[in-house]
């Protein structure tokens, strides 16, 4: 069965037809949660979230529209909210917020490929306050364009434009400055 056809039958009330869905797209939602959320327990926790959600929305989906984009809107907006429940009830980012970022690639922005220690980076990213951290992580390691990346966390383009240009300009300054945490581990 494929995904359309898992959808078409959920909506007919076939609550089984979902488990196809949640096996094509847990690793992706989980790996989205781990890069947004920096801690894989609550990664764990926000990716069940999403498909519980995604399953109670399921009649706000459009047919005529990808599923994967609409599905990874509603793991960003997931994590957004936890990120920002999370920020009001304890410390900013979670301890093991560098676990969860990936090695920069050779396709990675000039800051990436100048900076001496990948850690460093990593941090930096990690230090991000989340709206940014969110564009820089599907902009550079998800490879979203702008416009994907409007339509995933429903914000507007020039918003996702703004938000990236000013994480950027702040990983700058970090890493110039030296201000990465250099006591934080993964």
């Amino acid at each position: 069965m494929d995904e359309q056809e898992a959808i078409r039958r959920c909506l007919a009330g076939d609550r089984d037809a979902f488990a196809v869905v949640v096996r094509q797209y847990q690793a992706l939602i989980l790996a989205l949660c781990l890069r947004l959320t920096g801690n894989r327990e609550d990664a764990a926790d926000v990716a069940q979230q999403v498909f519980v959600s995604a399953f109670r929305h399921l009649d706000q989906y459009d047919p005529q529209q990808p599923f994967r984009p609409w599905l990874c809107r509603i793991a960003t907006n997931a994590c957004t909210a936890f990120l920002r429940r999370h920020r009001r009830g304890g410390p900013a980012a979670p301890a093991q917020a560098t676990e969860a970022l990936p090695d920069p690639e050779p396709g990675a922005p000039a800051l990436v490929d100048q900076a001496e220690d990948r850690e460093r980076v990593r941090r930096a990213v990690a230090g991000l306050p989340p709206p940014y951290r969110t564009v820089v992580l599907l902009y550079y390691f998800q490879d979203l364009s702008y416009l994907e990346i409007a339509r995933q966390t429903g914000l507007p383009v020039g918003t996702v434009s703004t938000q990236l240009h000013r994480a950027k300009q702040w990983l700058r300054r970090t890493l110039a400055e030296g201000e990465v945490n250099a006591g934080a581990t993964h």
